[in-house]
């Protein structure tokens, strides 16, 4: 998780607050202005995402949910959009950083976790903690002994 680089999409005066704080100082942090860079460097690099929500930014938010990647989405009091998804955490202004932390502290963990249970094994996705077996969108349910079979051959 040390390796890991923060991409800020919308904000740059909260970069800047948060190079002054040192807050993310163990994390490469990244400002983007361009909408399209910042998701093609994000979705190739598997990066933590933190996406401010504003009137000009919504139109990009449909785009971004469809990434598997984790997110941080800083939302306008005001502004009261759904936002859900399994690796996307919100928060609503006025922030407070240590919440900022914790959140991107137990996404991370999140993530990590949910990737590291994932074996692809052929065309065949694994998810050990699930106990399942995937393909083509197609689930079934395994014991655990199964399971155990399946990794031997990866």
């Amino acid at each position: 998780m040390h390796n890991l680089t923060i991409s800020i999409f919308g904000n740059k005066i909260f970069l800047e607050i948060i190079e002054e704080i040192k807050l993310f100082s163990k994390f490469q942090i990244k400002l983007f202005d361009d909408f399209d860079y910042w998701c093609k460097e994000i979705s190739n690099n598997k990066q933590l995402a933190i996406f401010f929500m504003t009137k000009k930014n919504e139109k990009y938010y449909k785009k971004i949910i469809k990434g598997n990647f984790p997110l941080v989405v800083i939302n306008q009091s005001s502004n009261r959009s759904n936002i859900s998804g399994e690796f996307i955490e919100k928060l609503n202004t006025p922030i407070k950083i240590l919440d900022l932390n914790k959140k991107i502290i137990s996404l991370l963990s999140r993530y990590e976790f949910s990737k590291l249970s994932l074996i692809h094994l052929s065309s065949y996705i694994i998810d050990k903690n699930e106990r399942k077996i995937k393909k083509d969108g197609i689930e079934l349910q395994l014991t655990e002994r199964e399971i155990d079979f399946l990794i031997s051959f990866t």
